[in-house]
């Protein structure tokens, strides 16, 4: 009975020490509201929600969301992204300038069943950053249909990936 005890304690002790050493999840309820900003000098800015994803074994983690950006002429898909960490010796770590994050931004812009972009970006970041997509044309106010992935290498682990999968969103901008 004192053996099975100590079994079922050192199980407890064993899982909350997993449970404090993840990074912590936002309490909040998911949003059904997307995201509609205006950002810099009249560049307007709609977004999926926030999620986040561990990497195969858990030994990487981000958050991001995908958005589309509009100055009104031209459309282009951002992604953005924050607390990228990685696990190593009991402990997260943020990225940083030596372990960056290494983003492969794949995505696909279209209008009324019309492709106006489809293209990869990527790049290479600290704990927190965006990668931009290349632009095209706005085609009119409306709703825009963003199909996006990421791939995720780093910051420490070069040999366990993230994939983000593919989301799509419909997203509204005010374009001419």
């Amino acid at each position: 009975m004192i053996a099975k005890r100590g079994i079922l304690y050192t199980v407890a002790v064993v899982m909350a020490a997993v449970a404090f050493m993840a990074p912590a999840a936002s309490a909040e309820p998911p949003s059904q509201v997307r995201t509609q900003v205006t950002t810099q000098a009249g560049v307007v800015a709609d977004c999926g929600q926030t999620f986040d994803r561990y990497s195969d074994g858990r030994w990487t983690y981000t958050k991001a969301r995908f958005c589309l950006r509009t100055d009104t002429n031209d459309v282009w898909p951002v992604l953005e992204f924050s607390e990228c960490q990685y696990y190593w010796g009991l402990a997260w770590y943020n990225a940083n300038s030596k372990y960056q994050c290494h983003f492969d931004f794949h995505y696909k812009v279209t209008r009324n069943n019309h492709v106006l972009l489809k293209d990869s970006s990527s790049g290479s970041d600290g704990n927190s950053g965006e990668i931009q997509g290349t632009s095209a044309r706005c085609s009119g106010t409306g709703a825009y249909t963003l199909e996006a992935q990421y791939v995720l290498t780093g910051p420490f682990w070069d040999d366990t990936k993230t994939n983000s999968g593919h989301r799509t969103y419909n997203l509204f901008l005010p374009c001419h």
